[in-house]
Formats: C-alpha cells, structure tokens, sequence
C-alpha cells in the first residue's frame, strides 16, 4: 500500500463529522464577526470552554466567600439572613452573580465535553481527560444542589422533603421531630462545609484533567476574564435572584420556582419514580463514561524511533503535546548518551515529534514523511503549470476547507509503507493530490494538496523543497491556534516557519481558519494569482484576510468591533442561565398526615419476661440486661383513620445486638376535612395501646406533623 493513500481516519467517521461540521459554522461564523484587522485572532469564547470553567469557578470562590462570612445556618436563622443579604444592594449584586455563576459553570461545561466529542478527542490517550471531566461536571452539579438547601426556602423544602422519602426515620426526626432547630443546626453547617470544602477538592480534579498534557493552559484570554464576570454582574444588576416562601413543614409543596439545571430531578422523579429516574440517569452516566472505548477510533501512530538516527537531541521530547516521549540512556554503540522512546499508550498520532526531527529519526508507523515528501516532489515536477502548493490536516479536508478538485491527478510513489490490508487500510484517498481549482474568472488554475493528521507534523524542508522544486507559492492552513485538535500545530508551523528564509521570503503563507472556511481559502489563492506585482511577498503569513487600510477604523476601535461578536454569543450563554429558572409542580388539593417515631421497645431479658429459675441466678439490684444483653422489643405502630385502619408496621431496633431504638417515618394523603385520627403503639411484644386519639381538620395543601414523645406516652403535634 503507497503511504500517500493512507487513509484519514478521522473523516472515516462520518456521523461525529457530520455533526461537528454544525459545530464549526458556529465558530466559523464568529471568527469571521471577529476577525478585523490583519494579525488578530478572533475573539472566540467557544475556543476556551476548558479555562472559563477555571474562571468561573474562582469567581464562584471569590463570590463564595463573602456570602459564607454574611450567612448564618440553622433552621431559624438562614433564610433571615438569605433575605437579609438580598435586601442589600452589595449582597444582592454578589448572591445572584453566584447564582448565575454556577448554572453557567455547568452549561460551559456541558459545551466542553460536546465539542470534545465532536472534534473526536475523547479515546486513546485521552480517556483520562474525559472520565475525569464528567467526574468534575457531576461534582459541580452535587455541590450546586446544597447549595440549594442554604436557602431554606420553598425549593429547599422540597429538596429536603425529597431527602426524607428516601433516608426516613433519624434525618425525618430531624425535622419533624421536637426541638427541630437544635437538631437540625448540624445538618446546616455539614452542608455548608461541603458546599465550601468539595470545591477545593477541585484542584486535583483540575490537575488529574490535564495530567497528560504538555503546557497545560489553564486560563482564558485576558478578555475573556473580565468579560465573563463582568457580564455575570450585569445580569445579576437587570435579573437580582429572589428567595421563594421559607420553608414550612407544615405546607405541601405547590408550584415553586426553581432551578431545573440542578434541581429539575425533582419534578421529574415525582413523574417516573425514583427507579427509574436514577437507574435511566446512571444508565446514561455509564454509556457516556465508556465513550472512549465503546467508539474508540485509530490514529496513525504510535510513533517508531529510528534509534540508529537518534542523536538524543530531545527536541521530539519537548515539543510533544501529551509527554508521550522519554528519554533514556543509551547503553549501545552509538557516540550518543541519550534515545528517545515513544510510549505507545499516550501518543494519539498527530506527528508534531516527526517535524521536531531535523535527523529522520522519528517517524509515525502509519505515515512515513519520506514517502509523502517523494510524492510532493513528484507531483511539482511532473506539473504542466506551476501549481500552488496547499498544505492542511485532516481536520480541514474532513470538514470541506479544500474545494473539490478537478482533472485530479494521483502521483503514485515509488515508496511502500506497508502491504495493503493493514489496520490502516488501502486503496482509499491520498494524501498528495495534483488537479485544478477554477479561479475567479472560471479558469481552471493547477493546485496540488498534501493532508496531514496535524499541521505540526509539517517540516518546513517539505515546504521548502517543493517551492525549489517549482511551486509558485505554499499556504499552510491550520485550525486556530486556541483550537488545534492536537493542540499545538499552529504554534509549531508559526516557529518553524520563522527559521527559514525560504518561507519568510512571502512564499509561504500561514492561514489559521476554523475547518470549513473555503471562502477565505479561496480568496487568499486568487490574491496570490492576481499578485503580478508580488505584493503579497510582503505579507507571507496572514490571519486575517481582512486587510486595514487607510480608510479602516482606529486600531483600538478595530479591536472593539473584533471584540463585539464574541461578547454576544458570551452574553447569550449568560443568559441561558436565566432559563432554568422556572416554575414546578402544582398546588395541592390534598393534605397529608406525617408521622414521626423514635423509640425503644422494652428490652427482652427484663425481669417480667424471665422465667423465676433464670431471675434466682441474677444478682439483686443488677437490670437483667446488663447480664443478658440489651436485645429489645420491635417497636408495632397502627393508624386508623375515621374507624378505618391505614396501616399496621413494626420497626425492627437499631443497632448491632438489636438493642437500639426503633424509627419510623410514614406519611398519608388525606382529603380536605375533618377526621377522627388514632395512633396505636405496641413496644413490649404484648397489648396494643391508644397513644393519640383526636378529631382533626385538614385544609387544602396542610401538612399535620406528629412526633411520639416518649416521658407523656402519646403523639403531639409539631407548630
């Protein structure tokens, strides 16, 4: 098989391109709104969803830790002290820009791991970075759903009466139990630890999420720094956050407002059941975190060290993108002390190290750069016309960067990588192609294109031989450099540019367009066409195609204009977040009755429960359960309602030996009212006794709380 047919196997996944092609006209679009002046990159926040994370959550640090000094937890005291915050123009400014902070947090972060998808960086060496990525999302989402609970308004009611359903007894007592702010004081302060401490805990999901890479950035642009929060704080100003009603455990939940992004479980698990609510979510969660394995692709690696060529220079090493390659000593014949090594599990195939290589020492197993180097002479020679020459990565031809090309014409090379039928696969499109594209008249003009998985696997000698060879110019198109799939391709084409004279003498051109952008390809190609008078030799890297004239805007208003398109489609996300904020539920036309029990039975060896043989051997004045054990009575409890029993259940003891105290949550639907209400209890494994007897009313949408005290035997109701 002839390497320049191996195949991209990037654009061989045709659904994931497919959707990623929607994905970059979007940011196509607002590169081209940006772009303005020649040598300025596009003010493109979709370019930087990994560092805004970053951003907002220091800003939710920052905006954090004034709300915690101002907050007082407890039952009693936190929504005074919500309310007492937002009655402040300060306080209401920062409550709400912390709001809005955390729900777009989760929207950039959903975007993230959507575009990682789509641009096909998920498998390989890159598994870590996505598990590790939707560990962090689901971490943002628990702590966001405590900090919900802070509140104590009508949506932390629900939130906590949800929480009651599924743990019961002690968290219910809790609640509904006497004395409930005393009891409840410690739950405040554990939610709110968490809510602070998980948080910090983020560092080292930060640090495991980029473990693998080289250079790792870790913040956004300048302006999008300050962009972001400054939005933040705008829409807090136009939308301030308002607290619900407190909660009351003495009404239902009717129609609440809340945030769905965290909270809209909620609802939902009213509406499935919690089964299969969670078993479809965790469903769900498993699929997305195999991702890397269930629709593992290939590359054209792993890289192959030439060890004979090797001088241990470690440039391959140093520029690597994912710290794929070590150096080792040597301990053979060579005059060198050092050979480099690929690890085979980290290197995803982009060819950045082939490129470092000035000795031929590295090459990828799947592409060897002798062969596409032989084919590019090859076809420049064999050129009835001067040809431009087109260099760019998969990514682009993928994504229709390259128009179709027409008389194409195949150079076969006279190199064989590998027997067709390899893992590789053959007989498929080339990597250097001859043919013509029309220019603007219509007249077919001779093009040859050489496609790259990466353009940091492009040498400049490549570049350089072709132009000796007869070409009459070189554009070298790359992805942005803030969205390279193999994150430093632009960088490295840039550097290696500037080394060689050949390519600063203007017969080389640098285009860093987002894959899709055959207009400003095209219009670069026709420029070099029409410049008889070789002006464009005086420009040999361009950005831009939108050149300042004398006419065009000040260079600061230029940079504004630039500025501008990026900070809508900011503001846009910003206010998506608005858009969780909705209502849910409905108001009930039901009551309730919640009943609440912590009591221990009698203990099984007391002394009426022994026979006389078994009370003769025990000491006077000893409780038969110190020598016998504590095991005690299940604790019965039956409920009838208007002469009609509801329910009969006994409640096993806590603890190891059984010796503890029994609990019990029940709750019962009622209709608006009123009714004659009996409890019955049995703690001694003998006679049923009548502990509440009342004739109640219920009202539409009340809750009735009842909780056992034990020193006056018989169910009270709570305030």
């Amino acid at each position: 098989m002839k390497a320049s047919r191996q195949r991209s196997i990037y654009a061989a996944r045709r659904p994931l391109r497919k959707l990623e092609a929607l994905w970059t006209t979007l940011e196509r679009t607002v590169d081209r709104l940006s772009t303005i002046v020649v040598n300025l990159r596009p003010y493109n926040p979709l370019y930087h969803l990994g560092p805004l994370t970053i951003t907002l959550l220091i800003f939710l640090a920052l905006t954090g830790v004034y709300l915690t000094l101002l907050y007082r937890p407890g039952e009693t005291r936190a929504y005074g002290s919500v309310q007492a915050l937002s009655g402040n123009p300060l306080g209401s400014l920062i409550r709400s820009s912390h709001r809005y902070a955390g729900d777009v947090l989760l929207l950039v972060a959903l975007l993230h791991a959507l575009k990682i998808f789509l641009s096909d960086r998920f498998w390989g060496s890159r598994w870590l970075a996505w598990v590790s990525g939707w560990g962090m999302v689901i971490v943002f989402w628990f702590v966001g759903v405590l900090g919900y609970f802070l509140v104590w308004d009508e949506a932390a009611l629900w939130l906590t009466q949800f929480m009651m359903d599924r743990l019961g007894g002690s968290f219910s007592l809790a609640f509904l139990g006497p004395e409930s702010a005393a009891r409840t004081f410690s739950f405040f302060v554990i939610v709110l630890f968490l809510h602070v401490f998980i948080p910090i805990t983020l560092i080292l999901g930060i640090l495991l999420h980029l473990l693998r890479l080289a250079r790792a950035r870790y913040w956004a642009p300048r302006w999008l720094n300050i962009a972001t929060p400054a939005m933040l704080l705008f829409i807090a100003l136009l939308f301030p956050v308002a607290s619900g009603e407190p909660a009351d455990f003495a009404r239902l939940i009717g129609r609440v407002r809340i945030d769905w992004l965290y909270l809209g479980f909620l609802p939902v698990t009213e509406q499935m059941g919690n089964v299969l609510f969670w078993g479809f979510n965790l469903v769900i969660l498993a699929v997305v975190m195999a991702m890397p394995w269930l629709l593992k692709g290939q590359h054209l690696g792993p890289a192959k060290v030439i060890a004979a060529n090797c001088t241990g220079c470690a440039l391959c090493a140093k520029e690597c993108p994912y710290e794929a390659i070590d150096m080792v000593h040597r301990d053979d014949e060579s005059p060198f002390h050092s050979l480099a090594v690929v690890k085979p599990h980290l290197c995803t195939g982009c060819g950045v190290c082939v490129a470092a290589c000035n000795d031929v020492a590295i090459e990828l197993e799947g592409l060897h750069s002798a062969v596409v180097r032989q084919d590019l002479r090859r076809s420049v020679q064999q050129a009835a016309e001067t040809p431009t020459l087109v260099y760019t990565c998969d990514r682009h031809e993928a994504l229709g960067t390259l128009p179709a090309l027409q008389e194409e014409r195949v150079v076969e090379a006279g190199l064989t990588l590998r027997a067709a039928g390899s893992r590789h696969g053959a007989g498929l499109p080339p990597r250097v192609r001859a043919g013509t594209w029309p220019d603007a008249s219509g007249r077919p003009r001779p093009v040859m294109t050489a496609v790259v998985p990466c353009m940091g696997m492009l040498h400049p000698n490549w570049a350089v031989e072709t132009i000796q060879a007869g070409a009459s110019a070189t554009i070298m198109v790359t992805c942005p450099a803030d969205d390279c799939a193999y994150r430093e391709g632009p960088y490295w084409v840039r550097h290696r540019m500037n080394r060689k004279r050949t390519l600063r003498s203007g017969l080389a051109h640098h285009l860093e367009l987002a894959p899709g952008s055959r207009r400003e390809l095209l219009d670069l190609w026709n420029r070099l066409l029409t410049d008889t008078e070789g002006v464009m030799q005086k420009a040999p890297t361009a950005i831009s195609l939108q050149r300042r004239d004398a006419g065009s805007p000040l260079p600061w208003l230029g940079r504004a204009r630039s500025l501008l398109p990026g900070l809508i489609l900011l503001l846009l996300v910003v206010l998506v977040s608005l858009l969780p904020h909705q209502p849910a539920g409905s108001e009930p036309a039901e009551s309730q009755v919640r009943i609440v029990l912590n009591h221990s039975g009698k203990h099984l060896a007391s002394a009426e429960n022994l026979p006389p043989e078994i009370q003769a051997k025990i000491p006077a004045n000893v409780d038969p359960a110190t020598v016998l054990g504590g095991e005690r009575f299940p604790v019965g409890l039956r409920l009838e309602i208007d002469g009609r029993m509801v329910f009969e259940h006994e409640y096993a003891p806590g603890g190891v030996r059984r010796e503890g105290a029994s609990q019990a949550a029940e709750k019962v639907e009622l209709t608006p009212g009123g009714h004659e209400l009996q409890i019955w209890l049995r703690d001694d494994g003998g006679e049923w006794r009548a502990v509440f007897a009342e004739r109640i009313l219920a009202r539409p949408g009340e809750a009735i709380n009842l909780y056992y005290d034990g020193e006056h035997d018989r169910f009270l109701r709570r305030e």
